[in-house]
């Protein structure tokens, strides 16, 4: 039995002296709510509305029409109106951007209120628009391009604006612009985040690379998901990413950051979309998302996402196969009582990919689409199961409690060739058969309590919570190696696997129990001066084995903890610092050449930043400068594995990651939306006592620079309904990810064109504008993945 705990909060081994601002190239407007000089209802405006999301649309006429208006923040949830354009009272506006729906208004003073006409009931969490910023929740839509409000950072639903850490969240919006189909399709709309190399993991979704450093777990609604398994888009709200270390929140993390992706959840106005997609490569997609109530009192709400995707690729013989079902159930018996029953089921079929082969100098051996697998093998199978719950409940003025039960299971099967080395000059390719089950089973138990509160002229919102997870995985497996194949075009690979395999067999289980406390203290005048403070204590235990044999039994306790300082200079800037930590436990099994079980992971993060809102926090802004030195990281000894086919880590090695980012989202003007950023990473191994010469290297798979731009505008007048979006992504050189080869930059750039007519919405995407070629990503020289030629997705949605 060994126990290990890791040392506390190092001293960082240098100060940041370089601050950030934004240069004030947009300037905020202000915008007053107009006291009617007749009668509100009987006040003529004109207006020109594109057509768009209710939401969007309501939102629009408020700020061209300087009026006020209110409504539930899930109202217009599903909802489409094509616009207005010309000169009308007030009523006579609403009346017409209101037809067809079960919504109806009432105007007192100067403020207009939207309801549930069935209901007639002014549900919490509303959003007002117009005069006055747009309030959302965390947990909700965005309602356009910039984000207000995440739970991510702080598992507390509160204001970015307000928020000691970067946070940056990509809306629905944006996804359905992008037609996107993939998750690294939406977070590399992120700066500091692009596509990891490692093809090592068994989870078909690719992982990202965040701040410098693999992040290979994803969260779901702020739950843990395991490294396996499958992700479809056609239930998911928003995506976020919270940047540096958040081991006090979330446990186990890489210091860079973590991705949180935010599931729909279901509302109490009916609606149904349906969509249908067709593109290049054969790819079809039929989906569709519906949601209502089911009592008249809208006690209970229901919503059921679907989607099947059939599709080919330009990479010879690959085929897709996904099916996704996700549907949900919402109690909400009163105001303080909300119960969330939420499940999925993915199943996907797909060839296991491992890319071409390059040069020492990454240059192509072949072309992008050579593919050397063997199509009669059964490639890669998952099953992918979700089922959770979580139930909240105000109890008093001051304290609320919340409980999340979340099953996962990752059944994943995959036979196939595997590359693994370039041989005799880059005349061969080396290939391995594996043959491998792998089922991940992981239930996690979440209690917390906030309680808001006040001490003298200090504000306080205090979390207090603890959480366990019990994680086994049955991994099972057969590998061999093939004879080389001559690196060609069209190669002719047909491999007969053995009849009587000798499988691996390599059970393992954790069991983690946290406790953890979280303050966001607000003082000085309007609570200008936030303080975040959070610490954490995590116990955890592995078991592990390997055909048989018990490995040594870890045990790994840590105590990690948060601090931020933030200052509100004004409603619309404020600048903060942070200090963070990182705790993670090697995964079972991680042993160096000898055997011997390495010691957790631990980083340590400084962080300044500058954040800005403008137009009514309708644009946002964040400027962000960071250090992160990352401590026992366990780097795959890709040679002892070239050479002997087992798994091994150089233990001792140390790493830093620092860089500027900029984030710029939102809406420029009402028929214009912007998504823009950069991010310069710079990465450096500090220690490496297994091999010396890579102290001084860049980290691989990492680019230096990464880019993009990303513009929306709708139309108005006789073009109304029309919307066109474009826009850009530079990727800087960098090398593979566990070797020298490499990488040249490239940037891609895409377009889209959509138009709205009542409930149609047609829209065709196009990828790849120049046909540019270009290596995505690679983990080694004979693992690479070309990125897609140019393509074309065509749409129709049907909102009903």
């Amino acid at each position: 039995m060994a126990s290990r705990s890791p040392s506390g909060f190092a001293a960082s081994t240098s100060v940041l002296l370089l601050t950030a601002l934004t240069l004030p190239l947009l300037l905020p407007i202000s915008v007053q709510a107009q006291e009617p000089a007749v009668e509100l209802q009987e006040l003529s405006t004109k207006v020109n509305i594109p057509a768009g999301s209710l939401g969007q649309v309501l939102n629009t006429y408020g700020l061209q029409t300087e009026q006020t208006l209110i409504f539930p923040s899930d109202l217009t949830d599903g909802l489409s109106s094509s616009g207005l354009s010309g000169t009308y009272t007030v009523r006579e506006a609403l009346q017409m951007l209101l037809k067809n729906t079960a919504i109806k208004f009432s105007i007192k003073g100067g403020t207009i209120t939207l309801s549930d006409a069935n209901s007639g009931v002014l549900m919490f969490n509303a959003v007002k628009v117009g005069s006055a910023a747009l309030q959302q929740t965390a947990y909700g839509p965005v309602g356009g391009y910039a984000a207000t409000r995440s739970a991510t950072g702080t598992k507390t639903d509160t204001p970015i604006m307000e928020t000691p850490a970067s946070v940056q969240v990509i809306s629905r919006e944006v996804i359905e612009a992008q037609a996107a189909l993939n998750l690294r399709d939406v977070y590399e709309n992120i700066s500091g985040v692009q596509q990891a190399g490692n093809t090592r993991n068994t989870q078909s979704e690719v992982l990202p690379i965040i701040r410098g450093f693999e992040s290979p777990f994803l969260l779901r609604n702020g739950l843990r998901a395991t490294a396996a398994g499958a992700v479809d888009l056609i239930n998911i709200e928003r995506v976020e990413v919270l940047k540096g270390p958040a081991s006090i929140l979330y446990g186990a993390l890489q210091p860079g950051g973590v991705i949180n992706y935010v599931t729909k959840r279901p509302q109490s106005e009916s609606h149904t979309v349906l969509k249908q997609k067709l593109g290049s490569d054969n790819l079809t997609r039929t989906s569709i998302d519906t949601t209502g109530a089911l009592n008249s009192g809208s006690t209970w709400m229901y919503r059921l996402n679907a989607a099947h995707t059939d599709s080919d690729s330009f990479r010879d013989i690959l085929e897709l196969t996904r099916t996704s079902i996700a549907p949900s159930l919402l109690w909400a018996p009163n105001e303080q009582t909300e119960l969330l029953l939420d499940f999925s089921y993915t199943k996907e079929k797909q060839d296991y990919d491992s890319g071409i082969p390059l040069s020492d100098d990454g240059k192509l051996l072949v072309s992008s689409s050579t593919f050397f697998g063997d199509p009669d093998l059964k490639g890669r199978n998952n099953d992918d199961y979700y089922a959770s719950y979580q139930l909240s409940h105000q109890l008093n003025s001051t304290w609320k409690i919340r409980n999340q039960l979340q099953f996962h299971r990752a059944d994943n099967r995959n036979e196939s060739l595997r590359h693994r080395g370039v041989q005799n000059n880059g005349t061969e390719l080396s290939l391995r058969y594996q043959n491998e089950d792998r089922v991940e089973d992981e239930t996690q138990f979440v209690l917390d309590a906030t309680a808001a509160f006040s001490t003298g002229d200090i504000d306080h919102q205090l979390l207090i919570g603890t959480e366990f997870i019990n994680q086994k995985r049955e991994w099972s497996r057969f590998r061999q190696n093939t004879p080389n194949k001559p690196i060609v075009d069209n190669p002719s690979v047909n491999f007969d696997p053995p009849a009587n395999q000798t499988r691996s067999d390599e059970p393992s289980s954790t069991e983690w129990w946290s406790l953890y406390v979280q303050d966001q203290i607000s003082m000085l005048k309007d609570g200008r001066l936030k303080l975040l403070l959070g610490a954490r204590f995590d116990d955890v235990k592995t078991d592990a084995e390997r055909t048989g044999i018990t490995s040594i039994t870890i045990k790994d306790k840590a105590v990690t903890a948060r601090a931020g300082l933030l200052y509100m200079l004004d409603e619309q800037n404020s600048v903060y610092m942070s200090a963070s930590e990182s705790f993670n436990p090697q995964r079972p099994g991680t042993v160096d050449q000898n055997g011997t079980t390495l010691d957790p992971e631990t980083g340590q993060q400084i962080e300044v930043g500058f954040k800005s809102a403008f137009f009514d926090n309708k644009l946002t802004s964040t400027v962000s400068v960071y250090r992160i030195e990352k401590d026992n990281v366990a780097v795959f000894d890709q040679a002892f594995f070239d050479a002997t086919g087992e798994e091994a880590e150089l233990p001792g090695v140390k790493q830093r990651s620092q860089g500027i980012e900029w984030d710029l989202t939102g809406q420029l003007t009402p028929q214009m939306q912007i998504l823009a950023n950069y991010s310069y990473t710079d990465t450096e191994v500090l220690e490496n006592q297994e091999d010396p010469s890579q102290v001084g290297e860049r980290l691989g798979g990492v680019s230096l620079n990464l880019a993009r731009l990303w513009l929306s505008y709708n139309f108005t007048g006789n073009l109304t309904g029309l919307n066109m979006s474009g826009g850009a992504r530079h990727v800087g050189k960098t090398t593979a990810q566990f070797d020298n080869t490499p990488l040249e930059s490239y940037t891609t750039a895409d377009m889209a064109i959509s138009y709205q007519w009542s409930q149609i919405r047609v829209s065709m995407n196009a990828y790849n504008l120049f046909n540019k070629q270009y290596i995505a990503r690679a983990a080694n020289a004979a693992i690479a993945h070309p990125g897609a030629p140019r393509s074309v997705l065509f749409g129709l949605d049907y909102t009903f």
